[in-house]
């Protein structure tokens, strides 16, 4: 569960704050992009014993989810954007980026409320990220390619998004319980 410091009276998670200079802001939002695209590319060197497209670890998610835990939701919209556009530039296709984007919009949509509600463990929201994701993919496979291989697909993805949410969950735990509030708040 969150902090008490962290919920307000009606129950409902306070909205944080991003840094109010916009320099301060600019170079925050760069070192966090920086850093997913860092994670997104260690993702690329790990071999997972699953051969079904659209299975990943999302390390990138890491700091999307902390975005969304110390910034706030608007902050980690605006993070999903950068790194699924410079990922794609970067390791993908643009075939990918709109299984990407489908998959990161509702996973953050997911992830933003279950931040809000208080009512999740950082690991819980990073779950429900994972499926969301995968949720999101399998929607524009179904739309854009074929619903069979969607259906095909989902059982394997539906794992993978509650094994790879839960191992993001904990690493984002780690790492917000490590750097102090004022990291992203100077």
């Amino acid at each position: 569960m969150r902090n008490s410091a962290d919920i307000s009276d009606s129950g409902r998670r306070a909205a944080p704050a991003a840094p109010t200079s916009p320099g301060r802001r600019a170079a925050l939002y760069g070192v966090l992009t920086a850093a997913a695209l860092v994670c997104g590319y260690l993702e690329l060197l790990i071999p997972l014993p699953v051969t079904v497209p659209g299975v990943k670890l999302g390390l990138g998610n890491i700091v999307i989810l902390m975005a969304l835990e110390r910034l706030g939701a608007k902050a980690g919209l605006f993070l999903m954007f950068i790194k699924v556009i410079a990922s794609t530039l970067l390791f993908a296709n643009l075939q990918m980026l709109v299984f990407s984007l489908a998959g990161g919009v509702l996973s953050w949509a997911v992830m933003a409320l279950a931040v809000r509600s208080g009512a999740f463990s950082t690991v819980a929201t990073s779950v429900l990220g994972g499926l969301a994701h995968n949720a999101g993919q399998l929607a524009a496979v179904a739309v854009l390619l074929s619903g069979r291989v969607a259906l095909v697909n989902m059982p394997v993805l539906a794992v993978s998004g509650v094994l790879c949410g839960a191992a993001v969950g904990v690493a984002a735990r780690l790492v917000l319980r490590a750097l102090p509030q004022e990291a992203f708040h100077g």
